[in-house]
């Protein structure tokens, strides 16, 4: 009554074999309950109509009988918090059921030799004893009883824990059999193989038994069981016990779930240390294999006998140069893909360093092996030896065919033995160099120490009640003087200045005096530099500039910047790019003066310092590594080309507007990465003061501050900040003649689970038209969030990807772009690259049917609350107000502006969407890109 331990399953493994059927003779009369299914060789199989499937093997060579009944549960059934529960209802079965207070004791009382194992994917329950009609009328008896009627007492249920935790204490002792579990665990990411047959200590302690009855209930059925009964006995009485002891068990209504868990190819080499006082060290490596019922299974069983054999690999690579002083390896079969182990013992005393080159010498040794044919025609025959050793043993036959149940068949018994008799030196080469990978392998090391290496300790619970009995918390905000956030409202309190540079109009201040929570004020910084021409070339040191401001001032390290940041309780960030740069920050009224001062000496004071340079620059190489083979950046990278590449040539004219080096072309990640590499500290420091200045841009604060006093102290700090090269306007186009470009090819990624796609149609017009409004609310119904067209189809409807959206962009009027002509709709959605042409045909045939169709006055309506609705709660958000606020000093604009667009939202029609539709949604100029593991 013990978990298989793993010397006895390896030997059950050793004794697995395989087989044809043949034509039963002398086959005893049946009870009616009971058809005869098939015989193989000397094993005839029967099923009552309940489900349980019974095989007799008779075998008068020894005057004993084996009965052996096989659920096909174990261990990689459980789920969290009942690790274990297998092997624990093996206990309780032998305890009380209906009619039998002590099962053991019965069993002993008639001599038999009795147990019950749990393993990974099986448990079964076995006894041995001399022939005889009353001992095997009662263990056919017990056994019926015990498949649905098992007492599982409280009483009995506590005084057995005590048992199963010494069990799982003992196999604690053994470092081997630790580091073993410790290597599954970590081969195997979800799949309940992961979880060693004992369970956790803290499962077993305290699972309820409610619980455990549940899982009884689950898997102990006759449709989940077969019963063996092997060796000297009366076929016809025993089938007449049988059927009147299982017959009248009924098939659960609920059908057997079946296991779906499948774990991915491991992508890398995963290792694992095991540290504890005494033994010799060892080290192991594991790979995963086929499933035990795969006919490969049996050249895998080959090539495990031959690495561990005298002669072997690991006895020529490791034992006999002195390396190691043992070796064994051992395949498992198992009903999903399982797994092989090869490890090796090392002297006492091997150092860490010896203990880790031993390592990767049994490694080496597994991962090159070249099995000669004399090396597998004596591997081959070892494996069969123990294969016809069973068959001769009716006892070894009977229990050993609990392997095969639990693989899903017991005929894989004699077939396997078949497929082994017909392995080839090239099946083994094939499943070596199939399976035997560096990046399938887990590797263990275990090294002893004289003395018990330091651990975390096991935290206690926390008990949740006890720790906040006395818990009041800090006395409650003050409440905020409520503020109307309309535009009228906002536009009435805010305080429009401008800072002055050397007597000329400088930077452009909002300010909107107003209360806030916990007295916090909100602001933005934009600060444009530059013209197409003049940052020609420049994109890389634009990138670099943001993250070096915070690396530290003339004066100031950026350890002292975090921490006088931290001391104004302030957070700031800066992003910059080849056209500007943008502050966005938030931090307590009463800090303002000081973070305006901090703020100033950051942007007119940078290091720039060459060190911190190197280190930013390889964070972002690292980041463009990593881009290389992200689907999302190499489709979006290939969608910018289509549109901005620079000019090359006749051949390319149609994608060219920019010539190269332009600032507003799009660049490969070959170029990109290439001008990052070119970039140093130097450059750096003679762009930032070439561009650098606050006298053109846009300065906006929200929260309760004294505009005369918070102007000042900005004019103070960077008011007088010029740079030479002022801003001047950009101009951006995109290509018109579309019918002239080739789609792009789809972008190929290797080794990636996941696909996407970006699309673009380009459209001419501006964010200032009067039918802008329209065009925005008919994309929002095309993909702007759930529910909408291109949601609805795609993801809802066909189940083709997580998540597709579709936006509008339209730059404003006074952005001065020639014709409007650099707006465009855009696209994107992800998808398993094998739906590719399936998500490219559903996306086109929606944008032309919504093209063709339009919406309803209904969804119309849904998208006016939608987008009305998020205005409202733009406003709402101190850091887009901000924003906000910062558009309409850039644009010479107000709130009303931004009042008469959300009155066009809330008064636009169906006919005015729909015509916006047919007018600017043009599939016919859809630009699509696709970036993938495409076949």
């Amino acid at each position: 009554m013990k978990k298989a331990s793993l010397a006895s399953f390896f030997a059950a493994l050793l004794l697995a074999g395989c087989g044809t059927s043949a034509v039963g003779t002398g086959a005893p009369a049946l009870p009616s309950s009971l058809k005869e299914v098939r015989q193989v060789e000397n094993i005839t199989e029967y099923q009552l109509a309940n489900g349980l499937v019974v095989l007799l093997a008779p075998d008068p060579s020894k005057p004993t009988a084996t009965v052996n009944l096989t659920y096909r549960v174990g261990s990689r059934h459980e789920g969290n918090g009942e690790t274990g529960a297998a092997h624990l209802l093996e206990h309780m079965l032998f305890k009380s059921s209906a009619s039998i207070a002590d099962p053991k004791l019965e069993m002993t009382r008639r001599g038999a030799r009795w147990n019950g194992t749990t393993w990974l994917d099986r448990t079964n329950y076995f006894a041995t004893f001399a022939s005889d009609a009353e001992t095997m009328d009662w263990m056919l008896g017990w056994l019926a009883e015990s498949m649905t009627r098992a007492k599982l007492l409280q009483g009995e249920f506590d005084t057995e824990l005590t048992v199963v935790r010494n069990e799982l204490e003992r196999s604690e002792n053994n470092p081997a059999r630790v580091l073993g579990k410790r290597m599954t665990s970590a081969a195997y990411e979800w799949h309940g193989y992961r979880h060693d047959t004992l369970g956790a200590r803290s499962d077993v302690e305290h699972i309820p038994l409610e619980r455990l009855r549940a899982f009884y209930r689950r898997h102990y059925r006759p449709d989940n069981a077969t019963l063996v009964i092997g060796g000297r006995f009366e076929a016809a009485a025993a089938l007449a016990k049988v059927a009147q002891a299982f017959g009248p068990i009924a098939r659960p209504s609920v059908p057997l779930l079946p296991g779906y868990t499948v774990d991915p190819p491991q992508d890398g080499e995963r290792h694992v240390t095991l540290r504890r006082v005494g033994g010799n060290p060892s080290v192991a490596v594991l790979y995963h294999v086929m499933p035990g019922s795969a006919r490969d299974f049996a050249a895998m069983r080959v090539l495990s006998q031959l690495l561990a054999m005298n002669g072997g690999p690991l006895d020529l690579a490791l034992v006999r140069p002195g390396i190691a002083v043992g070796q064994a390896a051992y395949v498992f079969a198992l009903r999903d893909p399982g797994h092989l182990l090869a490890s090796v013992g090392l002297p006492a005393g091997t150092s860490e360093a010896a203990v880790e080159q031993a390592r990767q010498a049994l490694a080496r040794a597994v991962e090159t092996v070249q099995p000669t044919e004399a090396q597998v025609a004596l591997a081959r025959g070892l494996v069969l030896k123990s294969i016809n050793d069973a068959l001769r043993d009716p006892e070894q036959l009977s229990l050993g065919l609990s392997e095969s149940i639990a693989l899903g068949d017991w005929r894989l018994w004699f077939a396997m033995r078949d497929w082994i008799e017909a392995v080839t030196l090239a099946d083994v080469q094939r499943v070596a160099a199939t399976w035997l990978l560096a990046s399938n392998r887990t590797s263990g090391s275990y090294l002893p120490t004289d003395t018990l290496p330091p651990r975390a300790p096991l935290a206690p619970p926390t008990d949740i009640v006890q720790v906040l009995a006395d818990y009041r918390g800090k006395a409650p905000s003050a409440a905020v003087e409520d503020f109307a956030l309309t535009p009228a409202n906002i536009d009435a309190h805010t305080v429009l200045r401008r800072l002055t540079a050397g007597g000329e109009p400088g930077l452009r201040v909002a300010l909107l005096p107003r209360p806030s929570k916990d007295q916090r004020i909100t602001g933005t910084l934009r600060l444009p530099w530059g013209s197409a021409d003049s940052l020609n070339g420049q994109q890389a040191l634009g990138s670099l500039a943001g993250p070096m401001l915070l690396r530290g001032t003339r004066s100031r390290s950026a350890e002292q910047l975090t921490a006088d940041l931290l001391a104004l309780d302030a957070r700031l960030t800066i992003n910059t790019g080849v056209g500007g740069l943008t502050a966005n920050f938030e931090l307590p009224a009463q800090h303002l003066a000081a973070f305006t001062a901090l703020l100033g000496q950051i942007l007119r004071e940078p290091a720039f310092d060459a060190a911190e340079f190197t280190r930013v620059r390889q964070q972002q190489l690292t980041g463009m590594v990593n881009a290389r083979t992200d689907p999302a950046a190499l489709a979006s990278n290939a969608l910018q080309l289509v549109f901005a590449a620079p000019a090359r040539d006749d051949a390319g004219r149609a994608a060219g507007r920019y010539a190269p080096g332009d600032p507003r072309s799009a660049r490969t990640q070959d170029e990109t990465e290439a001008q990052l590499r070119a970039a140093d500290a130097a450059q750096l420091r003679a762009f930032w003061q070439r561009f650098a200045g606050a006298t053109v841009g846009e300065l906006v604060l929200i929260g309760p501050l004294a505009p005369d006093e918070t102007t000042a102290r900005w004019q103070q700090a960077i008011g007088d900040w010029k740079a030479p090269e002022r801003r001047r306007g950009w101009v951006f186009a995109y290509p018109t003649d579309l019918d002239r470009l080739p789609p792009p090819a789809p972008v190929r990624v290797p080794d990636k689970a996941n696909a996407n796609y970006v699309a673009r149609i380009p459209l001419s017009m501006n964010a200032d038209a009067a039918d802008f409004p329209a065009l925005f609310a008919a994309v929002q119904l095309l993909g702007g969030r759930a529910g909408t067209a291109l949601w609805q189809r795609v993801r809802e409807q066909e189940g083709l990807s997580y998540g597709i959206s579709a936006s509008l962009f339209a730059p404003a009027s006074s952005e001065r772009f020639p014709g409007g002509d650099a707006a465009a709709i855009n696209l994107q959605a992800s998808f398993a690259p094998q739906n590719r042409e399936r998500l490219l045909a559903a996306i086109r045939d929606e944008l032309t049917r919504r093209a063709a169709n339009g919406f309803s006055a209904i969804e119309v309506g849904f998208a006016r609350r939608a987008i009305v609705s998020g205005r409202a709660d733009a406003l709402a958000q101190p850091a887009n107000l901000a924003g906000t606020l910062a558009n309409n000093l850039r644009h010479g604009r107000d709130m009303a502006h931004y009042a008469r667009f959300t009155q066009a939202y809330e008064t636009i029609s169906a006919d005015a969407v729909n015509a916006a539709l047919k007018k600017y949604l043009r599939p016919e100029r859809l630009v699509e890109v696709t970036a993938g593991s495409f076949p």
